[in-house]
């Protein structure tokens, strides 16, 4: 099935030789696929790079969100779709960093299946508590769980919140039982109600929590402070020196886009990224804009693969 998309794709690319940005493309809507869920930070960012794109491509760009079996759904239907340029991916790496080390069976290879064109940006997040547990400091917290059992939360299992926390609590020499929930705001919700006790979030799904003290943060986990959390200690400097965790964002098409259509696209997005409009934007998600071609975002897959690969070497995940 995929060397007949491939050759399909060839073939369409040889019956106009001029150059694609010189032809009538795209010639109808594009689809923006998020595999995150409506309302969060990935299906708001997509909605800003539908309404830039729209003015750039001149034709609508529609943002479909299908979230689900930790963005595998919203993945697959790329894989599957035409790969003539009118469908895209925004997406976080887990589809193609972590789902691939922690399922034995997938229903496709999103390492091959899957082509990233842009390598949009960062993000990292936040470890917080619920104030009523008494833990103020990440030392306290870390006492807190080698001398009683003690929860946190996550989006789902392979999730970034559920693979930080496990990374951590591996430097920290603790232990705590996962509780994996079907996306962020649920696992918001119970942390709010004091059900779990703490959990990694993205920043901007708890930041009006913990400006009304409902939610206390403890340390962000990239390698500098969050601009939106100056206050707050990274990880390294709450007593785990070099110790981070960042997340990536990409955009992708489908394997098997000729050469003409990535470039397009990868144009497209690097001028976009490259709008100050468009980077305060994304400052607002608590996204760094890395704005990398498709070579930049190989490299960061693979280099993730591995740290995670190495990381998650002997650990079972539940």
């Amino acid at each position: 099935m995929r060397l007949i998309r491939q050759m399909a794709a060839m073939a369409a690319a040889l019956i106009v030789s001029a150059p694609l940005a010189a032809q009538a493309f795209p010639t109808r809507p594009v689809k923006l696929i998020v595999n995150l869920a409506a309302g969060g930070p990935a299906d708001l960012m997509a909605r800003v790079f539908a309404e830039h794109l729209h003015g750039r491509i001149g034709q609508p760009v529609i943002v479909e969100p299908l979230p689900g079996a930790n963005g595998l759904i919203g993945a697959q239907a790329l894989a599957r779709a035409d790969p003539d340029g009118h469908t895209l991916l925004f997406t976080v790496e887990n589809v193609v960093t972590i789902n691939p080390l922690i399922q034995d069976k997938l229903p496709f290879d999103p390492r091959k299946e899957l082509d990233p064109f842009s390598l949009v940006g960062t993000f990292e997040q936040v470890l917080v508590v619920n104030p009523g547990k008494g833990v103020r400091t990440l030392p306290e917290l870390v006492s807190k769980a080698r001398s009683q059992p003690m929860t946190y939360a996550s989006a789902g299992i392979g999730s970034p919140g559920h693979l930080a926390f496990l990374a951590f609590a591996q430097r920290a020499g603790i232990s705590a039982t996962h509780v994996p929930y079907k996306g962020g705001a649920p696992a918001v919700t119970d942390l709010l109600g004091g059900q779990v006790d703490v959990g990694f979030i993205v920043i901007g799904g708890v930041r009006h929590h913990l400006q009304s003290g409902k939610l206390m943060a403890l340390a962000t986990s990239g390698k500098d402070r969050s601009p939106e959390l100056a206050g707050v200690p990274t990880l390294s400097e709450a007593g785990y020196p070099g110790f981070q965790i960042t997340y990536a964002y990409f955009a992708m098409l489908p394997d098997g886009a000729t050469e003409q259509v990535r470039r397009y696209w990868q144009d497209s997005f690097r001028e976009m990224l490259a709008d100050p409009k468009v980077v305060e934007r994304l400052k607002t998600f608590d996204t760094r804009v890395i704005n990398g071609d498709a070579a930049d975002a190989r490299s960061w897959i693979e280099q993730s693969s591995s740290r995670w690969k190495a990381a998650l070497a002997g650990q079972k995940l539940d």
